[in-house]
């Protein structure tokens, strides 16, 4: 701004006329008649314009990146709506969860129910807390980041390996629909793979499915269910009705 600032010194003509805000002689600057100081208001104001502009660029871009369904822009821990105390618990451990990334606690969140419980919700909410401490987040179903994964090799500079440490970086991983559409032997592994390399590498993971929780911790299997405890692991059971049908009591 200083540059732009500076630049007032060329091609200056004095008038005659009084700015009645700054009680200073106007002066001809490149055609337009101002004062000094309006034109280094209109510069910084011109300048905090552009960099607002900026940030709410950097920050579409970067929620855009966490990959958060079209349907859920707007599900938030405040629009959740809480019908009864099994909601109420559900909201205050994802919110509560949501607080310890953000301040550095890598641990992980399980929640498990029937369809059109909220769980979509619920993780969207504490994706955004999450990414608007400038943590990296990304949704994605199970299913289509076991295809991702496996269909990696078909382009030249992917594989395997670099699509599982794509995964494996994010601040927060949810992964949506476990057990739904992943149960190819092969696909199941891939998404297994993904856990172990977060476990590892001690990131937050959030885990959906509409399995209970002893076939998931079956599903799991021993190993991966021992790893998935040790940092931490919160249990989210939605076992209320079905709101999309009218339900949700």
């Amino acid at each position: 701004m200083n540059s732009m600032v500076s630049a007032m010194n060329f091609n200056v003509q004095p008038t005659q006329e009084l700015c009645i805000e700054h009680n200073e002689l106007k002066v001809n600057l490149f055609g337009r008649v101002v004062c000094k100081s309006c034109a280094k208001d209109l510069i910084k104001q011109v300048h905090i314009k552009h960099e607002s502009e900026v940030n709410q660029s950097v920050r579409e871009k970067h929620f855009a990146g966490a990959m958060l369904p079209s349907r859920h822009a707007q599900s938030g821990f405040r629009n959740y709506q809480v019908k009864n105390n099994g909601q109420q618990i559900a909201l205050t451990q994802c919110s509560t969860f949501a607080k310890d990334i953000n301040n550095g606690m890598n641990r992980n969140l399980i929640m498990v129910g029937r369809t059109g419980t909220g769980k979509t919700h619920l993780s969207c909410a504490v994706a955004k807390n999450v990414l608007n401490e400038r943590k990296y987040a990304r949704y994605i179903t199970s299913e289509d980041m076991a295809n991702e994964i496996a269909n990696a090799w078909k382009k030249a500079d992917d594989s395997e390996a670099s699509a599982i440490y794509r995964f494996t970086e994010y601040d927060l991983l949810i992964l949506d629909e476990y057990g739904l559409h992943d149960r190819h032997e092969n696909r199941l592994q891939l998404v297994h793979k993904v856990l172990y390399s977060r476990y590892d590498a001690k990131k937050a993971t959030m885990l959906i499915s509409n399995m209970t929780i002893e076939e998931l911790q079956k599903d799991l299997g021993d190993r991966l269910w021992s790893r998935f405890q040790h940092d931490g692991l919160t249990i989210v059971e939605c076992n209320w009705n079905d709101s999309r049908v009218g339900g949700g009591v």
